[in-house]
């Protein structure tokens, strides 16, 4: 009886190690509109007037993110400058899962180590101005949000911005 009574309670001590986690909780990302987002943004970078920062989309999509346009997303802003010398691009995307999510981190390191290029390869930003500001560029991720940011002289500032509203 002993035994058995030692068993039972070796299980249920083994069980309740297993029970719901409960750590650290994912960031709500359900009440977030990624256009004010973007908005705030735009007061940061004051010198981005008036059609300074397009949108990407459609083939130009695919050539800068590829497979970004297959992922299931309820928001997608990108913007890139129009013409720039320096890293001048934000990407923010509102995946409907945690999976994509992950793909779109992935897509966007990708943009990044292309435009910084390699041992091999040069970079697609080509310039050694440019390169260095890809260089600090970053993929920032709040829950099923996920944002590229690359922006020379306001790198951190963005990346607060794009944190900020999860808080």
């Amino acid at each position: 009886m002993k035994r058995w009574t030692t068993c039972l309670l070796a299980g249920l001590l083994a069980l309740s190690l297993t029970a719901c986690g409960g750590g650290e909780k994912e960031p709500e990302t359900a009440d977030v509109d990624l256009t004010e987002v973007y908005s705030s943004m735009e007061a940061v970078c004051d010198w981005w007037t008036e059609g300074y920062m397009i949108d990407i989309e459609g083939e130009m999509l695919e050539m800068y993110y590829p497979g970004l346009s297959e992922l299931e997303t309820e928001q997608m802003i990108v913007k890139a400058a129009a013409m720039s010398a320096v890293a001048n691009e934000v990407a923010l995307v509102k995946c409907q899962s945690e999976e994509d999510a992950d793909k779109a981190a992935e897509i966007f390191q990708a943009r990044i180590d292309y435009q910084v290029g390699d041992d091999e390869n040069i970079g697609g930003a080509f310039y050694p101005e440019s390169i260095e500001s890809w260089k600090k560029a970053s993929v920032q991720r709040q829950g099923n949000c996920v944002a590229l940011v690359a922006v020379d002289g306001k790198q951190g500032d963005l990346e607060n911005v794009f944190n900020q509203a999860f808080t």
